[in-house]
């Protein structure tokens, strides 16, 4: 139970993160590109402009892309590993399930067999039913100890 509540808050803390992130990035990205990519002055060459202004603009691009896709990666990892524990937990949750309804259906019977008895006890007398359970447990023993092997003593011939 505890599990899945880590599972949860992780993935909670994850989508937080993740939009939090993606939108601090959409803002610093998506103005005009003539806003971001300023215009080359009167007298600057094409040459000056590309490498004094677009490289520098691409560079940072490119480094804000890396980033965001080892974020991505991080972030697939752990999502990988979240879903793994959450569907281990809803395995586990699954299998205690199937157990609790035996285990019900077995009280259930039981309940109903220590009624018959009860009823039996009713009918016949408790001192006569004990007598005859204590009769049938001596049976019990009698035939166990015939039906248990007698081993040699002898263990030396082998």
């Amino acid at each position: 139970m505890e599990l899945t509540r880590a599972v949860g808050e992780n993935i909670k803390r994850i989508r937080k993160s993740k939009k939090l992130s993606m939108e601090r990035l959409a803002a610093d990205f998506s103005a005009d590109p003539e806003e971001i990519l300023p215009e080359a002055g009167t007298l600057e060459s094409a040459k000056s402009y590309r490498e004094k202004k677009a490289k520098p603009l691409l560079a940072k691009i490119v480094k804000v892309l890396r980033s965001l896709f080892r974020k991505y990666i991080d972030l697939k990892g752990k999502f990988d590993r979240l879903q793994g524990d959450y569907d281990r937990v809803r395995e586990g949750n699954a299998r205690l399930s199937d157990r609790l309804m035996e285990v019900k259906l077995e009280n259930k019977k039981l309940r109903q067999i220590s009624a018959d008895y009860t009823r039996v006890k009713r009918v016949f007398g408790p001192e006569q039913v004990q007598a005859a359970v204590e009769a049938d447990k001596q049976r019990e023993q009698a035939e166990k100890g015939r039906k248990r092997p007698r081993r040699s003593l002898d263990r030396g011939g082998r």
